[in-house]
């Protein structure tokens, strides 16, 4: 799970600067950078924790994950394009429910004390 996160981190953080890049938007940037490098580091977390972890950095990953994935939805419906967004839409999709599978498999989040 920590390479598909690091993955994951890596694809919002190099998004948002080729959004810079093409578009000078700052926000883009700023956002992904953020987001990405919360990613990596909950995605660090998880792999110094060790294979049975569960917590905080999955709590962390499936906030990132949902707030990316209603960020990018929205902007899917607005503008009606397909490419890029629908597909981070998707990919933030797929990994939200990978991160809260943990705690649908593994128990509630109280188990964990977070």
């Amino acid at each position: 799970m920590p390479a598909l996160t690091y993955v994951y981190g890596a694809t919002i953080a190099i998004g948002g600067i080729f959004t810079y890049q093409a578009k000078g938007s700052k926000g883009a940037l700023g956002w992904g950078l953020l987001f990405g490098t919360l990613l990596c580091w909950a995605a660090l977390r998880m792999k110094e924790r060790g294979p049975g972890v569960r917590g905080y950095p999955f709590v962390i990953a499936l906030l990132v994950s949902v707030i990316m994935f209603g960020m990018t939805a929205a902007r899917v419906h607005r503008t009606g394009k397909i490419w890029p967004m629908g597909a981070l839409a998707a990919l933030s999709l797929i990994m939200g429910m990978r991160y809260a599978s943990h705690f649908t498999i593994y128990g509630d989040l109280y188990e964990y004390e977070i």
